[in-house]
């Protein structure tokens, strides 16, 4: 019974952990999309994409420690 259980585990946690990964690319995207649309409409080039990459970005850090953290809260 036990071996069926790994391989359920394996996927369970490469889906949770490959997911941090498309959420942080989503992140990045979203912000450094919707700054380049800003940009466009206001003609500020390249300065509101840029600001979109770092809250992206930040967003994206912000998933990867809540994940740790709930990991660690789980350990305990």
């Amino acid at each position: 019974m036990s071996q069926n259980r790994k391989p359920e585990k394996f996927m369970k946690e490469w889906f949770r952990y490959g997911g941090i990964g498309v959420e942080m690319l989503a992140s990045v995207l979203i912000g450094a999309f919707g700054g380049y649309g800003l940009d466009y409409l206001l003609d500020t080039r390249p300065w509101l994409m840029i600001v979109g990459f770092i809250f992206g970005s930040a967003a994206g850090f912000r998933s990867i420690f809540r994940l740790i953290n709930q990991d660690k809260e789980n350990k305990d």
